[in-house]
C-alpha cells in the first residue's frame, strides 16, 4: 500500500477514496467534509478547467493548510474520484420500473450528455478509469436494470454501458465548446463537399449525393444512441 494507491499485478493503481474513513474518531471535530470539498473542486473546474484544481488551490479556498487537506483527501487522484461522483449525483431516476427500456436508456444518455455540457472537463477523464463511488454505483445499478431483459452477458452489458456513457459524455463536452472553436455543421458539410469534388474519394461523393438535409444535434445524438442500443436486443 502506498499513499496514493495499492499494488495490483505489479502496477500501482489509485486507491478508492471510499477505502479511507471520512475522518478519524479522535481529535477535534472536522471543519469540512468530503461532499463540500468535492463541490468546491467542481466549481473551480467548471470555471477554470480541471487543471486549475490543485490541492494547494483547494486548501487556500477552504482556508486551511495543504497538509490539513490531506486529512480529508489523501491525494489528487482521490479528489478527482470525489468530483466525478459529485457529478453522478445529478442524475434523476424514475420512481418506478421502466416500461420501455430503450426509451429509458435514451433518456439516461441525454442526462449524461447534459451533465457533460455543464461540466465539459469530465470528458477529459474518460481515459482514467477510476473506482465508482455511491452515486456512480447507483447509476451503474440502474443502467443494468434496464438491460436485465436483454440477451447480453455481464461483460457485454458493461461494454454497452461504457460505449453509451462515453459517447454521450464526449458529445456533451463537444457541444459545450465555445463558439468558434468547432466548425459548424454547414462548414463541415462544405469541407466534405469540396473534398468529394476532387474525385479522389468516390465513396464519400456517393454518400454525400444521398445524404439529404443536415440534421440537428439532437436528432444526430438520438440516432447514434439508438444504434448503440441495438445490440442489447431490447425490442
Amino acid at each position: 500500500m502506498t499513499a496514493t494507491g495499492h499494488r495490483r499485478s505489479g502496477v500501482d493503481a489509485p486507491a478508492s477514496i471510499w477505502d479511507f474513513p471520512e475522518h478519524g474518531s479522535r481529535g477535534p471535530k472536522p471543519r469540512h467534509n468530503r461532499a463540500a470539498i468535492a463541490a468546491l473542486a467542481v466549481r473551480i473546474a467548471d470555471a477554470e478547467g480541471l487543471e486549475a484544481v490543485t490541492m494547494r488551490r483547494l486548501a487556500g479556498e477552504l482556508g486551511i493548510a495543504v497538509m490539513s487537506l490531506y486529512n480529508y483527501v489523501p491525494a489528487r487522484d482521490q479528489l478527482v474520484q470525489l468530483m466525478t461522483d459529485n457529478l453522478a449525483a445529478e442524475y434523476a431516476y424514475p420512481g418506478r420500473p421502466a416500461t420501455d427500456p430503450r426509451a429509458a436508456i435514451a433518456a439516461l444518455a441525454r442526462q449524461t450528455r447534459d451533465i457533460a455540457r455543464r461540466h465539459p472537463w469530465l470528458a477529459g477523464l474518460l481515459h482514467r478509469p477510476m473506482p465508482p463511488g455511491p452515486n456512480g454505483l447507483r447509476y451503474l445499478d440502474y443502467f443494468l436494470s434496464l438491460l436485465a431483459g436483454s440477451g447480453l452477458g455481464t461483460g457485454a452489458k458493461l461494454e454497452l454501458i461504457t460505449m453509451i456513457s462515453g459517447f454521450a459524455t464526449v458529445y456533451g463536452a463537444m457541444q459545450a465548446a465555445p463558439a468558434g472553436q468547432l466548425a459548424s455543421s454547414a462548414e463541415q458539410a462544405q469541407a466534405l463537399a469540396r473534398a468529394a469534388a476532387k474525385g479522389r474519394y468516390p465513396h464519400l461523393a456517393a454518400a454525400l449525393a444521398t445524404a439529404g438535409r443536415p440534421r440537428s444535434h439532437a436528432d444526430t445524438f438520438g440516432s447514434a444512441i439508438e444504434r448503440l442500443i441495438d445490440p442489447a436486443q431490447l425490442g
